[in-house]
């Protein structure tokens, strides 16, 4: 559920028309930000792509593993306060689940709209929505010592695979505050999500059928969170094209994650707040093309997450 918040986030990250490009264009930002280009095109198309690590080292719950997601969207500018777009997401998570000596796939697609009311130069508002669904395959490894069937006690070596699927819908809304001293520019936001993950039941196979009495059935999990986010972003003009930041962000859950709890086996331990900091660059040589590069660091506990993303921008 760790990776779920981490995905969710860097999801609404990149969908969102005011990131770094935007937040920090400057004095005139409340009518360019509108744009995801931040330029003054009516309408414009984006695209992502990142690449994440995440650790976790809980005890009894240590995993590790890679993410990939890449978003392409398009949004249209009605006027110089209104704003609507559309992503389409794609993320594919490989791991590996030191707890049971498992692994862990995912693949998920999402959808995700979004609307920017800008009423003033300085200050506007993102609404973001999202759904997405996941197929996985995990495996976990069974080394043990027991009698199997009545015969006497032996080496055991087995391997159990299951297909989890799930679907998720998340929404949020965000406040930006945003301005320019000389060539310094400076931006706060603040913000709200809300999501909710549903699991549908499902039953492990067994590689080996003498074992198959031992595989477990997963019952549904429905996995709730509301959480605060803040974070504060300096850029500086270090040349017409080139704009280097730095930010900090934070996040809390106001309403503690619920999902399931098994009878057997240790309650799955989640962290209510997280903190981080990342830094890249933005290059805009003319008004249609722009781009970014960014790496962010998330520490929510004992998991942690590593996130580099480039960010391509066209308006037109």
């Amino acid at each position: 559920m760790g990776l779920v918040g981490a995905v969710t986030a860097e999801a609404a990250e990149a969908m969102r028309g005011s990131d770094s490009s935007a937040a920090t264009s400057g004095s005139d930002a409340g009518v360019k930000i509108a744009g995801s280009t931040g330029s003054a095109h009516r309408a414009s198309t984006w695209i992502r792509a990142s690449m994440g690590f995440i650790d976790n080292a809980t005890k009894d719950q240590q995993w590790n593993g890679k993410s990939y997601l890449t978003m392409v969207g398009a949004d249209y500018k009605f006027n110089n306060m209104f704003c609507a777009g559309l992503g389409l997401s794609y993320s594919h998570l490989d791991a590996r689940t030191e707890f049971n000596k498992g692994t862990m796939k995912q693949d998920t697609l999402g959808v995700n709209p979004y609307l920017i009311i800008v009423p003033h130069k300085n200050f506007n508002v993102e609404f973001v929505g999202g759904w997405s669904t996941t197929n996985g395959k995990d495996t976990r490894r069974w080394i043990a010592q027991a009698p199997v069937n009545g015969a006497p006690i032996k080496n055991i070596d087995n391997v159990f695979n299951c297909s989890p699927k799930s679907q998720a819908m998340f929404g949020g809304v965000f406040a930006n505050f945003v301005n320019k001293v000389n060539k310094a520019s400076f931006s706060l936001q603040v913000g709200y999500l809300m999501m909710q993950s549903k699991m549908s039941k499902f039953k492990e196979t067994s590689a080996d059928a003498a074992y198959a009495n031992e595989a477990k059935v997963v019952p549904s999990n429905t996995f709730k969170a509301q959480t605060a986010v803040a974070k504060i972003l300096v850029g500086y003009q270090m040349t017409p094209s080139v704009m280097p930041f730095v930010n900090i962000h934070g996040q809390y859950d106001v309403k503690e994650n619920k999902g399931v709890t098994y009878a057997k086996g240790k309650k799955y331990e989640i962290n209510r707040s997280a903190f981080g900091g990342g830094t890249g660059f933005q290059v805009k040589n003319d008004d249609q093309l722009s781009g970014s590069l960014q790496f962010d660091y998330t520490k929510r506990g004992q998991l942690s997450t590593y996130v580099t993303g480039l960010r391509v921008h066209y308006g037109f």
